[in-house]
């Protein structure tokens, strides 16, 4: 794609034209047909990888070639540097191995109580704006810190029950970010790459993440105070964190410091209360404007759940819900692309093109989900695309909200089980319908990195 000077081919973005979901359809389409295809970031050259094959090898066969995420490489603190976002090599594979069975099925299974209990409170939040229009964005926020509030802390954030709970007002600015920092970031990313190290500088916001990380010491000094053991994220934490120290040898330096342990619970907070709230507001805004989808899928979860205890098990049979959520995702991904870098000298499969290590590989995810060969009528919302029959004709790797293979979201079972309890204890309770505001089709800000919709999305809410 032939850049321009300085900017390369980022001008529709710093100049606020498109979105950065829009943009990735653009660069698709512009190289699709072609297996691969050049793109400059500023003066920074990356390659967008095309063809079906080449990304299952980059995502999933050739793996060990790339191995690491982009990151800035600042000095920032312990507890956002050390995130299993941010981990390289072979830190990232022993913190990986460590964190895993957090997230098994047992685990998960005694969570189920501390999740429905957000769903009811969300329930009854929610009744307090009937016959009226909301903007679903920030309420399914506030379920969001308050679930992962409970499950990763162990403490409750008032999210549900005070409209301006601290713990909220902090959270909710953890991307804020202003538009000279923007400009101020990619100037060093453009010019001076190798200055980052020296700097203490973010995509976050730093004064809320030092924020919340001083709620994360002051529960943490409490636990020690009391010694009692929580059910939640933070104590299995601590405790792979004490088990790796019984068994590891005093010369080896410890995978899980404090720092580590606390730059997962931060982590784990920031991406799910970002990506799930997302999925959850537009899941409501597709039921707002399907009324058709809304009924089918409210006969759906009665007819499973009605008169039974919520359970691991139960969920599990919920699958029109677990289609419809997934199509909300292809057509409405948080993140719109998945970048890689390269660990080990790689020869692109059917090539003659070497990568060296260092250099870049984009995948454009929502290029994919929106591509007419892939997804027959992208723009259609067709939850039956994830019925088995359908599903099974399709490369799993060609469906990315979670990225795929090794590096692929630790959280993704959490995220589902936590948005299905919430979408049925909704459908069950409540109507939405279009209002005033309701935005459709959606258009998206063209500021935000992770997908928003530039007017909200607001729909009325009906107690049924």
């Amino acid at each position: 794609m032939k850049p321009t000077i300085l900017i390369g081919n980022l001008g529709p973005r710093i100049f606020g034209v498109k979105s950065f979901h829009d943009m990735q359809i653009d660069v698709y389409n512009y190289f699709k047909g072609s297996p691969y295809g050049g793109f400059f970031e500023g003066r920074r050259p990356t390659l967008y990888i095309m063809d079906p094959d080449i990304i299952k090898s980059v995502m999933i066969r050739d793996f060990d070639h790339f191995t690491d995420r982009n990151t800035l490489g600042t000095r920032e603190p312990k507890y956002l540097s050390r995130s299993i976002l941010n981990l390289k090599g072979s830190e990232w594979k022993a913190v990986r191995s460590i964190m895993t069975p957090v997230f098994s099925s047992s685990r998960l299974k005694n969570l189920i109580p501390l999740i429905q209990t957000c769903a009811d409170q969300l329930v009854e939040f929610l009744k307090q704006y009937d016959s009226k229009e909301v903007d679903m964005k920030q309420i399914m926020g506030h379920f969001t810190l308050e679930t992962i509030s409970a499950t990763a802390f162990g403490i409750r954030s008032d999210a549900l029950t005070a409209e301006k709970s601290q713990f909220v007002k902090e959270a909710e600015k953890f991307n804020y970010m202003p538009i000279y920092k923007r400009y101020f970031i990619f100037f060093i990313l453009t010019f001076m790459p190798g200055l980052f190290r020296y700097l203490n500088v973010s995509f976050l916001n730093m004064e809320t993440m030092s924020k919340l990380n001083d709620m994360l010491q002051a529960n943490k000094e409490q636990r020690k105070k009391t010694s009692v053991k929580h059910n939640d994220f933070l104590q299995l934490m601590l405790d792979a964190a004490e088990k790796e120290k019984e068994h590891s040898d005093s010369k080896q330096p410890l995978h899980l410091d404090d720092g580590t342990v606390d730059a997962q619970i931060i982590i784990f907070l920031l991406a799910g209360f970002e990506t799930s709230s997302s999925l959850l507001s537009f899941a409501i805004h597709v039921l707002a404007t399907r009324p058709d989808i809304q009924e089918k899928l409210r006969k759906h979860v009665t007819e499973v759940t009605e008169g039974k205890e919520i359970t691991y098990d139960l969920i599990a049979q919920l699958d029109y819900l677990e289609a419809f959520l997934l199509e909300t995702l292809r057509i409405y991904p948080p993140v719109a692309r998945v970048d890689r870098v390269v660990t080990k000298p790689y020869l692109l499969p059917g090539s003659s093109i070497k990568l060296d290590v260092g250099q870049s590989v984009s995948i454009p995810i929502y290029g994919i989900h929106m591509d007419p060969d892939i997804y027959p009528e992208p723009h259609e919302f067709r939850p039956e695309r994830f019925f088995k029959e359908e599903k099974s004709d399709r490369p799993s790797h060609l469906y990315l909200p979670f990225g795929a293979g090794p590096r692929a979201c630790i959280g993704l079972r959490f995220a589902m089980i936590t948005t299905k309890m919430a979408m049925a204890a909704l459908v069950k309770n409540f109507e939405f319908k279009k209002s005033e505001n309701t935005q459709h089709p959606i258009q998206f800000d063209k500021r935000a990195l992770l997908l928003k919709a530039n007017k909200g999305l607001f729909v009325r809410i009906d107690k049924i």
